[in-house]
């Protein structure tokens, strides 16, 4: 009896300190959530005496199916048991797992001075659809699934920025072997990062073809090796040769080396999408997990980096300098770029 009381006080703590961990203010409060995990007697183990005896329950039902005429239906209730002792055992190991979890990600926020959305999913998809085509994909279905708001400082500017993650779903027709066809669906991620970026509007830049009808003339640069990664599209050709700069160029090929599938859309509300397929532009070291509380606590308490966000949000800064009038005239003229050539 004591081994259920222990499993049970343990949740009640666990379910305690997730409570704390969304209510967390700073760093300060999440490590005195690890106090509390610290001082538990017995340490933060499962005994899993309540999914053993479930499991005991089943074979013992097993064994009446077999051994006693007319008790088929303790095959089920065997089943049943089974069932039951796995997710009791996977529900007690997964919180543990999801507690530590969300303490890391309050801690990258506490770090990094980032923020969740106050708005919700729909939202803001909505409102990104509006403003952006890479947000129309999937046809079938498409959702936010996560958002981190925050700011970067520059060496000479600070740039506002959101985070985003949308997951969408694309259906097709497969043909079987019998020659019917069923429908199968897709599943793919897309990571982005939204910015104020008023020097440019309405211009794209994209190595990943989209299937929607996109605005502007498309155009050519002159130089092969952007032309064969990215294709420009802008309603006015000034500007875009304006934008298509030599060192722009160069930024934007730098860019194509870091990101996968990285496409670039500046909107007509002064705004950059800068969206792409790699999804581990936010990840981090490994901290651990709580079974090694004092190794986690010491982690938790450096606070933990993102050293690739804030390597893209440093190439954004460099090319929000190279637009930025004040910068512009604080560095030599540079050629401008040959005559853009409409694609046909």
């Amino acid at each position: 009896m004591l081994f259920f009381l222990r499993d049970q006080a343990l949740l009640r703590l666990l379910n305690d300190c997730r409570v704390r961990v969304v209510r967390a203010q700073s760093n300060t409060d999440l490590l005195e959530v690890l106090d509390r995990l610290e001082i538990f007697p017995g340490g933060l183990e499962f005994d899993h005496v309540q999914a053993i005896t479930l499991l005991v329950l089943a074979f013992a039902s097993l064994a009446v199916a077999l051994l006693m005429d007319g008790m088929g239906g303790m095959f089920w209730v065997f089943l049943a048991l089974c069932f039951f002792s796995y997710y009791v055992s996977k529900g007690a190991s997964g919180s543990l797992t999801d507690l530590a979890a969300s303490i890391v990600r309050k801690c990258v926020m506490f770090h990094h001075g980032l923020s969740e959305s106050d708005s919700s999913a729909d939202w803001r998809l909505k409102r990104l659809n509006n403003e952006f085509s890479d947000y129309q994909r999937g046809n079938e279905r498409r959702h936010i699934q996560d958002s981190l708001l925050g700011v970067y400082q520059g060496a000479r500017q600070s740039l506002a920025f959101e985070y985003h993650h949308l997951q969408y779903v694309n259906s097709r027709q497969e043909r079987g072997a019998g020659g019917s066809y069923r429908t199968v669906y897709d599943t793919y991620n897309r990571y982005s990062l939204v910015l104020d970026f008023p020097w440019v509007t309405e211009i794209t830049v994209r190595s990943s073809p989209l299937e929607v009808s996109l605005a502007g003339q498309p155009f050519k640069t002159g130089r092969d090796d952007f032309d064969q990664v990215f294709v420009l599209r802008g309603n006015d050709q000034a500007c875009c040769e304006h934008f298509a700069r030599p060192a722009i160029l160069d930024l934007l090929m730098e860019l194509s080396r870091h990101l996968y599938r990285v496409n670039l859309e500046f909107s007509s509300q002064g705004r950059l999408c800068l969206s792409f397929d790699n999804a581990d532009i936010i990840a981090h070291a490994d901290p651990g997990s709580l079974s090694d509380l004092a190794v986690f606590r010491e982690r938790i308490k450096a606070g933990i980096e993102l050293p690739k966000l804030y390597s893209l949000l440093e190439l954004v800064h460099r090319l929000a300098q190279l637009h930025d009038s004040h910068a512009l005239a604080a560095v030599p003229d540079v050629p401008e770029a040959g005559n853009l050539i409409k694609e046909m």
